[in-house]
């Protein structure tokens, strides 16, 4: 549904103007009016990049075949400065295990480069690949929080990355009971000083619950609202004015939904 009402929209471009196919699992992310748009997945996994001119209405495929990422899918795209930084979403092999997966592109000399650690560097010095964890930019860091490991389960770690020294620092590895535990397919945003972390799968099971991450204070609470989405996987979530608007997901083997929901981080409702 998703791929047609698109397409849709893009016919005004021209018939012969280039485009992505249908895809779901992908990454996206708005730096300087345009919007990126990397990898994901159709018939098979993805990794071509595009940016969209929001202003023309036209797609254009950029370069992603020299030091760019490899095929990925549940993986994370957030913009800083004049650089995207993309993070996760490899698929699973010894190879993978062994390789810090984050890339960054420089919109301006459109370079890529790939973040690798110092081997000196203990192993739990940075975040290992994983798929359908969040990414959220707060002064000059992006947090990282959950994700899954194929077969090795569901993570809860919270990483961040900061930007200017490339360095990742784990954030909290809190015992359970404390924070929105291990999770994928959920979403985060950041609006003044939190990060407000919504739904996603824990275990097998779906979720409804908001979580306020407080940069200042470097602790979780958690919002308990009366009304509210239902419980969902795989949406998406960004910051409008002073809400939090939530789009879409599902719940395991029933069809993806079209709701669009409002949550007013000051009054603390759901519409």
């Amino acid at each position: 549904m998703e791929g047609r009402a698109a397409h849709g929209a893009w016919e005004g471009a021209g018939a012969q103007q280039p485009r992505p196919c249908d895809r779901y699992k992908h990454a996206c992310a708005v730096c300087r009016g345009f919007v990126y748009l990397h990898g994901g997945r159709g018939s098979t996994t993805l990794r071509d990049f595009w940016r969209y001119h929001t202003v023309k209405n036209e797609w254009e495929m950029l370069d992603c075949s020299r030091d760019g990422p490899e095929e990925l899918e549940e993986h994370t795209m957030v913009a800083y400065k004049g650089s995207l930084y993309i993070f996760g979403g490899m698929v699973d092999s010894a190879f993978t295990q062994a390789k810090t997966p984050l890339w960054i592109y420089d919109i301006d000399s459109a370079r890529w480069t790939e973040s690798c650690n110092e081997p000196a560097e203990t192993e739990s010095s940075a975040p290992a690949n994983r798929k359908g964890h969040s990414a959220v930019v707060y002064h000059s860091s992006m947090y990282i929080y959950g994700g899954y490991f194929g077969i090795k389960g569901i993570s809860q770690e919270f990483w961040a990355f900061h930007f200017d020294t490339r360095k990742w620092l784990c954030v909290s590895s809190l015992c359970h009971g404390s924070g929105p535990g291990a999770r994928h397919g959920h979403s985060a945003v950041v609006y003044h000083t939190a990060m407000y972390l919504f739904g996603g799968l824990m275990g097998l099971t779906e979720q409804r619950d908001l979580w306020r991450w407080d940069f200042g204070s470097s602790s979780w609470s958690s919002i308990r609202t009366s009304q509210g989405p239902p419980p969902v996987v795989g949406h998406a979530s960004i910051v409008c004015k002073d809400s939090m608007l939530v789009f879409g997901g599902g719940i395991s083997n029933s069809s993806p939904n079209d709701d669009l929901w409002k949550y007013h981080f000051h009054t603390q409702t759901w519409k």
